[in-house]
């Protein structure tokens, strides 16, 4: 715990360095004033599920990747590779900071659109599993990339398939048709913090997302140590 704890303190201060905090502080006010430029259109919440989540794909995803290939560029890598400090516990660090600052900026854009007018438990939820998700898959592509470019590039897809499950916020398709893809338990968690769901299929949606963000995990800490070694 001890290790983790400085781990901790040190990448809150690496993302501060690096403007990250303020870059996700940008995006939230972006997303929050393209809400507020639609809302004269009618009912939104299906935009406001789309821009909520995508606040974890871009802070978790995108910022992981970054904070992997600073490391890397930097030696650190190596450092901690002869250090008595677990993968585990290092990817966990940036992790925990990435989903941890993605869930602070999911409820102020939450609050400041609809007040107090959701269900915290599943906002919570579903931006904390979808957040290590992509925090996990962002490690995973980035340790596979060996150009910011080429991170870029194999962003491209992950985008485009996870991007899938948010058809049927629009009547295009069922959540079945989008279940196997790692992102539609979160996108439909995220849809019950704005209306009601089945105890059934709310507990068929927390399986899958969890299931989904334990599976990203154990394969980041694979490809992660691969590349260490």
């Amino acid at each position: 715990m001890k290790h983790l704890a400085h781990l901790l303190k040190w990448d809150t201060i690496l993302l501060h360095r690096n403007k990250l905090f303020i870059l996700a502080a940008v995006m939230a006010f972006l997303y929050i004033g393209l809400f507020f430029l639609l809302k004269p259109l009618g009912n939104l919440t299906n935009v406001l599920i789309i821009l909520i989540y995508n606040d974890p794909v871009v802070t978790g995803y995108i910022f992981a990747g970054v904070m992997w290939m600073f490391d890397r560029n930097q030696n650190t890598l190596q450092a901690v590779a002869v250090l008595p400090v677990k993968v585990e516990k290092y990817l966990l660090s940036k992790i925990l900071v990435l989903t941890a600052l993605s869930t602070l900026v999911a409820f102020i854009m939450t609050i400041t659109i609809r007040g107090f007018d959701f269900n915290f438990l599943q906002l919570f939820g579903s931006v904390v599993l979808s957040a290590l998700m992509f925090c996990c898959m962002g490690f995973i592509v980035g340790a596979v990339s060996k150009t910011f470019n080429q991170f870029l590039m194999l962003s491209i897809p992950v985008f485009i398939i996870t991007a899938i499950p948010f058809l049927p916020l629009f009547g295009i398709g069922k959540y079945g048709y989008t279940a196997f893809i790692p992102s539609a338990g979160g996108i439909e968690i995220l849809r019950g913090a704005f209306e009601t769901q089945s105890i059934f299929f709310t507990f068929l949606i927390w399986i899958t997302a969890v299931f989904w963000a334990l599976a990203m995990w154990f394969f980041a800490v694979k490809i992660v140590k691969s590349k260490m070694l």
